[in-house]
């Protein structure tokens, strides 16, 4: 029996080394040749991978990352992928795209082929541009942030999570953050708060789109076991460009709160307003900031007001590395008598982003 299964696996071993030294011999999957030309000249030739914050990402085989180069600086770009590419008028459209020298196209030097007509519109008018991915995983696009402190004069430490991740179509967009921070110190309690938060936008003509959201947040210093909020409502950009997004929301929200202590607790379920803005902006070779402030005003316990707002810096390292500061803040004008009414934090750490 023991003959048989050493000349079994002897066999196996046979079998498997050609199809290994073949599966080597496989030429890797050739890239695309899209080219770039810049104002001053220079040529890039590789895979236009997407256009986000006012930079144009290519692949190449020379550089070991993406090549981010200032969108207002290139001169054409050629590429025969196909791209989904959202207007600074809100519209969103889908087809292979063609930038053109200015001279040769004056005003209208950005083309898009649809499927059954082809669309010219100046290159600045362009916010964004992704390739249209063959899978649903290559689709996502996020961040994760880590950061950890550590005092040995009192035996202090924290730590902090932050992810992001976002899935977006020519129709609609969900996105998802997790944030969590720990700290402890020696002889004290320790304090943890976590905040899942998902949102879904359905665009509508032009700058407008319909929101759902979703929050479940965690805070030992409010004494808060579990809040979940689950709302909806109307949202519309004040300004979209290619560095600047600034927009606002409204609709109504139902929460479901447990706390720790039920000493003036408020009640179990409540409806609430739900009035919120957010706002981003890209700066070249920099970095980016980000921030959402939302309000909740009491509808069914009328004088309560929540405030919650989520405030992030990263600035740029290599290789799709980023420094990151955030700066929160959890807010209820009518907690629990043993709890805070303000929970705020500030952190700092390293992130990548994909």
């Amino acid at each position: 029996m023991i003959m048989r299964i050493l000349a079994f696996s002897r066999a196996t071993r046979l079998m498997f080394v050609p199809l290994f030294v073949a599966c080597l011999c496989l030429p890797a999957q050739a890239k695309r040749k899209d080219v770039v030309v810049m104002n001053n000249g220079d040529h890039f030739t590789g895979e236009v991978k997407r256009l986000e914050n006012g930079l144009l990402y290519i692949d190449t085989d020379y550089v070991a990352s993406n090549i981010g180069l200032d969108w207002n600086q290139v001169h054409s770009v050629q590429s025969t992928a196909t791209y989904r590419i959202v207007l600074t008028n809100g519209t969103r459209l889908e087809g292979k795209i063609e930038k053109v020298a200015g001279e040769k196209a004056q005003d209208h030097d950005f083309l898009i082929q649809e499927a059954t007509e082809k669309v010219e519109i100046p290159s600045d008018t362009v916010v964004s541009m992704d390739t249209k991915k063959p899978t649903f995983w290559r689709q996502l696009q996020g961040s994760v942030d880590l950061g950890y402190s550590f005092s040995s004069g009192n035996s202090q430490t924290s730590t902090n999570v932050n992810t992001d991740l976002a899935y977006r179509t020519t129709g609609w967009e969900v996105a998802s953050s997790y944030d969590s921070t720990f700290g402890g110190q020696a002889g004290a309690s320790k304090t943890n708060r976590q905040d899942l938060q998902t949102t879904f936008a359905k665009y509508l003509n032009r700058n407008s789109y319909l929101v759902a959201l979703s929050d479940f947040l965690h805070s030992s210093q409010q004494d808060l076991n579990l809040r979940t909020t689950l709302g909806g409502g109307y949202g519309h950009y004040f300004k979209r460009t290619t560095n600047t997004n600034f927009s606002w929301i409204a609709g109504v929200a139902v929460i479901n709160e447990s706390f720790d202590t039920t000493a003036n607790q408020p009640a179990d379920q409540q409806a609430e307003a739900l009035l919120g803005l957010q706002y981003s902006l890209v700066r070249f070779k920099v970095g980016d900031f980000n921030s959402q402030l939302l309000v909740f005003p009491g509808l069914s316990d009328t004088g309560r007001v929540r405030v919650t707002t989520n405030n992030s810096l990263n600035i740029k390292l290599v290789n799709n590395f980023h420094l990151t500061f955030t700066f929160w803040d959890n807010f209820d004008s009518r907690p629990p008598v043993t709890a805070k009414r303000n929970e705020l934090g500030v952190s700092s750490g390293i992130g990548y982003s994909f």
